[in-house]
């Protein structure tokens, strides 16, 4: 059987003096476990040594197609230097389903070898709670697992860091990781970037400065490598799925592969880019609106005591999100995220939200194509109209400038929700009208959820009205 191309179609890697990568792949192979020459091949670089024993490469970057196996390799290193070379290892990826994932499948490798089971912590050697998940060795070495958002704030130290999904690394994102390498415990640190060609929504920087940088031979120490097409070209052209998929004979059949190019054969650039990892050069980095770190520091434990309380709604084009702001007598207004659902569930749980509410809720404020069905809605059950606010695009303007300058100032609270700093930190700028600012969906990060928030916002500061407030008769 024909098999997809083993190695990179452009690589920069130095000399080195040694690698374990094929006695880790026989260790594995014992366990029943069978790597592709590229999978074996990224094992000899991940455990290429210098005439110190220290990794050679301390920065190794790989980019292939998608569905083409490239965690594969990094899954069983991270196992390999946790349990047999006494390292502790850091995987990060973007999204939680995929940390998820990762976290299931090395867990059901230890526990069906014993060889590696008896190594944990006899109590607490596997912890599952979702963002905190990890594996902790009974000598004291550990594999830990984290999203983006929260990696820098675990508070460990780490020899390995293993970075999926690299793509969407942004700069602020690297540069808090990076400090949990430098006090590791080996003094051998190592950072392994896996990723795909970054799509125009893509808001990471960095996996794209490195490939740029290899391509101008400007990489330094660094490695890469990649299986690559070098141009857009005929999707239905088979030679190339060969060259750019290693996983080509294996996992991914030829049918398959025909039936993905005839579906996107009039958008050559998508195929090129998804199925054959090529690299567009005009894709630009995301311009963003609030920057991490900004938003990072308006995160609290303790939402203030309200004065007024007011809810946002934001429909996207096939979902309604709910948010709501407590603004305080003084001090920073505080906002939190209630929930995002389709729309093809309607809109009564919002308006069952806001009714359970009504003698605490001054306004709501509503933006987007289903304004009309929620009003309505909000209408047969009573509730108070002058507590209804639509917003047009200039309100949804003024209200996301309201939330960009308190985010600046620190005049604004929240608890650090995962959603909701991705919908606020990786969501792509849009223009409303002539000069007004809005979010727009980037990053894997839904903007509706910031934009709710930002409505409600923009409510509490300017609402005169007070439910439950008794009126004064002269």
């Amino acid at each position: 059987m024909r098999r997809g191309r083993q190695t990179p179609t452009f690589e920069v890697v130095g000399a080195y003096d040694r690698t374990d990568g094929p006695e880790a792949v026989a260790l594995f192979a014992r366990y029943g476990v069978s790597f592709i020459p590229a999978q074996a091949y990224e094992m000899d670089l991940y455990l290429a040594k210098n005439e110190l024993g220290e990794a050679e490469a301390i920065n190794i970057g790989l980019s292939r197609p998608r569905q083409n196996g490239k965690s594969f390799a990094a899954r069983y290193y991270a196992l390999w230097a946790a349990f047999i070379e006494g390292r502790n290892v850091l995987y990060s990826a973007h999204h939680a389903g995929t940390v998820r994932k990762m976290f299931k499948f090395m867990c059901d490798f230890i526990a069906a070898n014993r060889d590696f089971s008896t190594k944990l912590k006899p109590h607490g050697g596997v912890y599952k709670a979702q963002g905190a998940e990890g594996i902790y060795l009974a000598d004291g070495h550990l594999i830990e697992f984290s999203t983006r958002t929260n990696s820098g704030a675990r508070g460990g130290t780490y020899d390995v860091i293993v970075v999926d999904e690299a793509q969407e690394l942004t700069a602020e994102q690297r540069d808090a990781l990076m400090p949990t390498t430098i006090a590791g415990d080996s003094g051998d640190p190592q950072v392994i970037y896996i990723g795909t060609p970054p799509n125009q929504k893509c808001p990471g920087t960095v996996f794209r400065d490195m490939h740029d940088r290899a391509h101008a031979s400007e990489l330094g120490e660094d490695w890469w490598l990649e299986w690559a097409a070098g141009e857009v070209g005929d999707p239905l052209d088979a030679e190339r799925w060969y060259e750019c998929n290693p996983m080509m004979g294996y996992r991914i059949k030829e049918r398959s592969m025909r039936s993905a190019a005839q579906s996107l054969v009039r958008e050559p650039d998508s195929f090129a880019r998804e199925y054959l990892g090529w690299w567009d050069a005009s894709t630009a980095a995301v311009e963003h609106v609030i920057s991490e770190k900004a938003w990072a520091l308006c995160e609290t434990d303790e939402p203030p005591e309200p004065r007024v309380t007011c809810a946002g709604v934001k429909f996207g084009p096939d979902r309604a999100t709910l948010a709501y702001c407590l603004r305080p007598a003084e001090g920073a207004a505080y906002v939190e995220w209630v929930d995002t659902r389709p729309l093809s569930e309607g809109v009564g749980w919002v308006a069952a939200w806001l009714d359970a509410r009504r003698d605490k809720v001054a306004t709501v404020a509503i933006d987007g194509g289903s304004t009309a069905a929620l009003t309505t809605r909000l209408a047969d059950i009573g509730f108070p109209k002058r507590a209804v606010v639509v917003a047009g695009p200039r309100d949804m303007a003024k209200a996301v400038s309201m939330l960009t300058n308190a985010v600046a100032e620190r005049d604004l609270a929240h608890y650090g929700q995962e959603e909701l700093t991705a919908s606020a930190t990786l969501t792509a700028r849009r223009r409303i009208g002539q000069d007004g600012v809005g979010f727009e969906d980037a990053g894997g990060a839904d903007a509706t959820l910031i934009e709710a928030c930002a409505l409600a916002l923009w409510q509490a500061r300017t609402t005169k009205r007070r439910p439950g407030r008794k009126a004064v008769v002269y």
